[in-house]
């Protein structure tokens, strides 16, 4: 069995099934599930600097320019369970809490609050990132 890095799209469901305990309930039909990942990944992908997500690659689902030259790409919708998210595992929780926005009739706001804080950390991870790769190699940015 490989040990994937990233949630994968049980994990995913299972997640915001456990979030929505005592509220509306995910979908059980597969299609229904992937329509909210999609939105929610449409959300994170405008949202974050999702670093999979770069692409000089004008042919990819594009959605946005990123940093510099590169453009942004959609992530690609898991096909089975066990697929992994494409992206990267914190923002696995934010696409739960995103879809536990969507469906929650009692939690929206608190779901979609806890999904902006977990992209604004990732996004402050990245920028750090960035900026420590840049200092080491002598970039100026």
């Amino acid at each position: 069995t490989k040990v994937g890095i990233n949630m994968t799209c049980k994990e995913l469901k299972l997640t915001t099934k456990a979030f929505l305990a005592n509220d509306f309930q995910l979908p059980q039909d597969d299609e229904l599930v992937k329509a909210l990942l999609k939105m929610a990944y449409k959300y994170i992908a405008n949202k974050c600097q999702v670093l999979n997500l770069q692409t000089l690659d004008k042919s990819a689902n594009i959605t946005r320019l990123g940093r510099g030259n590169m453009l942004v790409r959609l992530p690609e919708l898991p096909e089975f369970d066990n697929d992994e998210l494409d992206i990267d595992d914190d923002l696995g929780y934010a696409a739960c809490n995103l879809i536990a926005s969507y469906m929650s009739e009692k939690r929206a706001v608190m779901f979609q609050s806890r999904a902006e804080e977990i992209m604004r950390d990732y996004n402050a991870k990245v920028d750090e990132l960035i900026e420590t790769y840049a200092v080491n190699s002598g970039v100026e940015q």
